[in-house]
């Protein structure tokens, strides 16, 4: 079993703050590409993932290769800052999006009307304001409005996976007396109403984020976890950033503890269930050489620690990339996209690399 990179490509390249590529195939063929988008504030402010103007956005591929060279809104706030746009393809075959959103206010505001946590390029101050869901019946080209999580401050990047009756269990995290755990979230009516399905808390010293949810071939729900050690020390190195799972066999009622396994960064996991049954877990390596990488899972998820990591590229210009997605061209290819630059670049910008898998 190998993965062989072929070639890398340039998706989508502007004058923006391109990051966060969440790509899938639609029902009429069309590959779908969601990410967010900002002004570009490298050189005035420097670099953060919080921006008032930030915005979801689309673009195209008839084949996956060529893709379409402007952007569409999936979803423009006038107040809020989107965030992490998730894409996925229902069983019915309409699109069902997530994000999360973050309001920005001067530093003097938010002490006064409290709530803000996080600090934006020293002057400014943010706070969340939910995720969200959003629909399309016509493959991606228009949506309707943002419908709230009532789950209270949790976010999201991942994908959802759908049960056998129709509900969509959909993998948030967020903060519980200062330790980020996973908030399983359950939805009957695609989002309308929510229900909290399972909580899953860190071993002792960790936290939490990011999960990706997939379903194997037997039904077992296996989630990949983005992980912090808390407090790391500087002997730690990447080991305070591992990958982390969580496996049930019950729909998601109850969980397996978390365990961590030898594959390291501070981003987000995806895994891609590949049509001979095997998955394709693809993560940014934020960790010289900076790169993405790629491991082949057999189709149970059984067998991590056993798997080859392989390096799909490692001359990225630093630890600011990453946030892959990966989809399976028509031809057996994959394509595995992230957000990059490589050094001397003063953007970021969606790209992609092909693989042969065999």
């Amino acid at each position: 079993m190998s993965i062989k990179p072929v070639r890398h490509m340039i998706v989508y390249k502007d004058e923006q703050y391109n990051t966060f590529p969440n790509v899938i195939r639609n029902r009429e063929g069309l590959y779908v590409a969601a990410f967010r988008q900002a002004p570009n504030r490298l050189d005035t402010y420097g670099m953060d993932h919080i921006d008032p103007s930030s915005k979801g956005v689309l673009v195209t591929s008839e084949d996956g290769i060529e893709w379409s060279k402007t952007a569409s809104v999936l979803y423009d706030d006038f107040f809020y800052g989107v965030q992490d746009p998730c894409l996925n393809v229902l069983r019915d075959g309409s699109l069902f999006a997530t994000l999360f959103m973050l309001k920005v206010a001067d530093q003097t505001d938010a002490e006064r009307l409290g709530g803000y946590t996080h600090t934006v390029f020293g002057k400014w101050a943010a706070r969340p304001v939910g995720s969200y869901t959003l629909r399309s019946s016509d493959g991606g080209r228009t949506w309707d409005k943002p419908a709230a999580v009532n789950l209270g401050d949790v976010y999201i990047r991942g994908n959802c996976v759908q049960l056998d009756d129709g509900a969509l269990l959909v993998p948030f995290y967020g903060s519980e007396g200062g330790v980020s755990r996973v908030v399983v979230g359950k939805t009957d009516d695609l989002g309308v109403t929510w229900s909290v399905h399972a909580e899953i808390a860190p071993e002792a010293g960790y936290g939490l984020f990011e999960p990706n949810l997939h379903r194997t071939p037997s039904g077992k729900l296996v989630l990949f976890i983005r992980c912090h050690k808390a407090k790391p020390e500087p002997a730690d190195g990447q080991s305070a950033y591992p990958l982390v799972t969580c496996e049930s066999s019950d729909g998601g009622l109850t969980w397996s503890r978390p365990v961590r396994h030898p594959y390291y960064s501070p981003s987000p996991f995806h895994v891609l269930p590949l049509a001979d049954g095997r998955v394709l877990m693809s993560y940014g390596y934020r960790f010289r050489p900076f790169g993405i990488r790629a491991v082949l899972l057999d189709a149970e998820c059984e067998r991590l620690d056993e798997a080859e990591e392989v390096i799909l590229r490692e001359d990225g210009h630093g630890s600011d990339i990453g946030y892959t997605s990966a989809i399976q061209l028509q031809d057996g290819r994959v394509i595995v996209m992230y957000y990059y630059s490589v050094p001397g670049e003063r953007h970021r910008y969606i790209a992609a690399t092909i693989c042969e898998i065999d």
